[in-house]
């Protein structure tokens, strides 16, 4: 008897090639391959030779860090957009 096929198939989480590492980037393999020292010199992190493969969430991390997304933000300097619409904190949306 066949076993069925699952109805639930999680994104992985590690990267197993380098093809799947630029995509994430937006570039090419051998782009990639051409930067990996300079990019890994620049914090981008390591190929974890356990799991066989690259941490998708790291590498998302390293992103918002270089983008300056990482920086802890207060309730005070969030800015709900719908303010505008309705006026500060009336929105059945706004941050309490």
């Amino acid at each position: 008897m066949a076993r069925p096929k699952p109805t639930f198939l999680p994104q992985p989480r590690v990267l197993t090639s380098p093809v799947q590492v630029a995509a994430v980037l937006g570039r090419g393999e051998e782009w990639f391959r051409q930067r990996r020292e300079r990019l890994e010199a620049a914090g981008f992190p390591r190929h974890d030779a356990l799991l066989g493969g690259w941490d998708l969430d790291a590498i998302n991390a390293w992103l918002d860090k270089r983008a300056g997304l990482d920086q802890n933000l207060s309730p005070d300097s969030v800015t709900n957009p719908w303010d505008e619409v309705f006026g500060n904190g009336q929105s059945e949306f706004a941050i309490r």
